[in-house]
């Protein structure tokens, strides 16, 4: 396995993005961020063809960085999010993204837990139900069989578990 993707994953405002950033800056590694946050605007209505558009555009970001960075790329959400967000809002799972996900990169998941502060953002849904949400992102990647790890506390003791999880895997 060529494991060079790290996908930091999990709930709205569980600390993805801070995390993300962190451990893109400490691996020197290519960041791929969150392509809703530049394909949405606040208050935006959209349906599914819009978060189905969103999914490949930030399945093809991955592709690229990859293909473009022969160290690390660290995701900043991938199609778990997408997921769970089409399941949640629409009850759907387009085959599009379902043979999208099962052709992915080979990756590591670092599920944040959402202890952090909630932070109101407009793209925000859910600021009261982000332990279930949880459970749900639990659940679905114990089933992937890719390797991963919860991570909870401070950003600084979730960037020092992610860095020595990183280091016992199977080399790149």
């Amino acid at each position: 396995m060529n494991l060079r993707l790290v996908c930091v994953t999990g709930a709205e405002s569980s600390g993805k993005t801070t995390l993300a950033t962190a451990l893109a800056n400490h691996l020197d590694a290519r960041l791929v961020p969150e392509a809703a946050r530049r394909m949405l605007t606040p208050q935006q209505t959209y349906d599914i063809d819009d978060v189905v558009r969103i999914g490949l555009t930030q399945a093809d970001n991955e592709d690229t960085a990859l293909a473009d960075h022969g160290g690390w790329v660290v995701a900043d959400t991938d199609l778990t999010v997408i997921r769970i967000w089409l399941r949640e809002r629409f009850d759907v799972w387009p085959t599009v993204l379902a043979e999208r996900f099962q052709a992915r990169a080979p990756r590591a998941y670092v599920l944040c837990a959402p202890d952090m502060p909630w932070q109101p953002d407009p793209l925000r849904e859910h600021p009261y139900d982000r332990e279930r949400l949880h459970q749900q992102y639990r659940q679905l990647l114990e089933g992937i069989g890719d390797p991963v790890l919860e991570v909870s506390g401070s950003v600084a003791q979730r960037l020092a578990l992610v860095t020595s999880w990183l280091s016992s895997l199977e080399p790149r």
